[in-house]
């Protein structure tokens, strides 16, 4: 036997005679389900179910999806050669970026709330020596990632060309049409409305945030970091269309102001007051987070603030292969801030004495 890179088990040299006789005993211990090499046949890393660095629940993604994607009549026929696969940090264990629809752990807050969230990466090349990198898509709450494979793979199969692959088909019809496909997947409902969506695959707990005070209005309660998190997600992805026309020049300068809204909204809470200037952003996070190790503490092993150091210090021509890799960075760097700010690894507050009327 030989384990693959889908996380199956292929077994070798077994005759035409034996096939029968190997499937009934492969039945007797629950090893014979159908499904192999299918869309349904889902990929996974350990995610939060025992590893440590994991930000949402990819193994019990994956359950789900294999669950639903099994259901008769769930996958229209020209999708049910897709791929999936799904990873709980950014390590990408689940190798979801060269899927054909890839989803990369992640978390958002939402009016004080901590939601998981799954990026959508689609178009990657798993065939070909993963050859290409999938496309950068949007955060989708985690109990929505099912309703956003419903809606591509239906999508594909009634959009599809000449037979063309699912690859072929998210270059032809574009980044913003995909996005646009899953924007309503993308929506979180208020906690009292739709509380399932504040939980993860198989943990019934509610994932909640401290680090949001309450204002003087009845209204709901984001903070500026929020602001300029979300100010980040709209650099990066019209860095990323800017990318999809070939027009590097503009993406990079778009990638690397998504990291400067991403690197403010990490320093806000130390200094609430900083400003979006440029040269303010990079010496405040360099002084206060870069230098000082603060960022990637809370990334075991990782390493994302070198992105913002090395993207300020770039210089050369600006071609496509160097817009498409700052891109990647900036994309990892913004989903590093907003699980920094999910932490809230803010500064210990300040104990005041009141010895003496002070």
């Amino acid at each position: 036997m030989r384990t693959t890179v889908e996380q199956n088990i292929f077994l070798r040299w077994v005759s035409n005679a034996d096939v029968e006789s190997v499937y009934e005993r492969l039945v007797s211990v629950g090893l014979a389900e159908a499904g192999a090499g299918t869309i349904s046949d889902v990929t996974s890393c350990p995610g939060t179910d025992t590893c440590k660095l994991g930000i949402s629940s990819s193994r019990g993604l994956a359950k789900q999806l294999r669950t639903s994607l099994q259901l008769a009549d769930a996958v229209p026929e020209t999708a049910r050669n897709l791929h999936i696969k799904c990873s709980g940090c950014f390590n990408s264990c689940g190798q979801h970026h060269v899927a054909d629809i890839g989803f990369l752990g992640v978390s958002r807050n939402v009016s004080g709330r901590r939601v998981p969230h799954f990026q959508l990466v689609v178009g990657g090349a798993w065939k070909d020596n993963a050859s290409e990198f999938g496309l950068a898509i949007g955060a989708i709450p985690s109990k929505r990632v099912p309703e956003a494979v419903r809606i591509l793979t239906e999508a594909y199969a009634s959009e599809q060309q000449d037979g063309e692959e699912f690859r072929q088909w998210v270059h032809r019809v574009g980044r913003r049409h995909v996005k646009e496909l899953v924007a309503s997947t993308t929506k979180v409902a208020p906690f009292e409305e739709q509380p399932d969506l504040y939980k993860d695959w198989g943990d019934p707990r509610t994932f909640t945030i401290g680090d949001i005070g309450v204002g003087e209005c009845a209204g709901e309660v984001i903070s500026p970091a929020q602001f300029a998190l979300d100010e980040g997600e709209r650099f990066i992805f019209e860095a990323q269309l800017l990318l999809d026309e070939s027009q590097p020049e503009s993406s990079l300068a778009r990638s690397l102001s998504a990291m400067f809204s991403a690197a403010r909204a990490s320093c806000l809470p130390w200094q609430p007051g900083l400003s979006a200037d440029a040269d303010k952003v990079g010496e405040t996070f360099d002084r206060l987070l870069g230098k000082t190790g603060r960022f990637d503490a809370a990334f075991p092993g990782g390493n994302f603030s070198r992105y913002f150091v090395q993207a300020r210090k770039e210089e050369g021509a600006a071609d496509l292969a160097r817009a498409r890799k700052q891109v990647e960075e900036a994309q990892m760097f913004l989903d590093a801030a907003h699980e920094f700010h999910a932490k809230g690894l803010g500064p210990e507050p300040v104990a005041s004495s009141t010895a003496g009327g002070e």
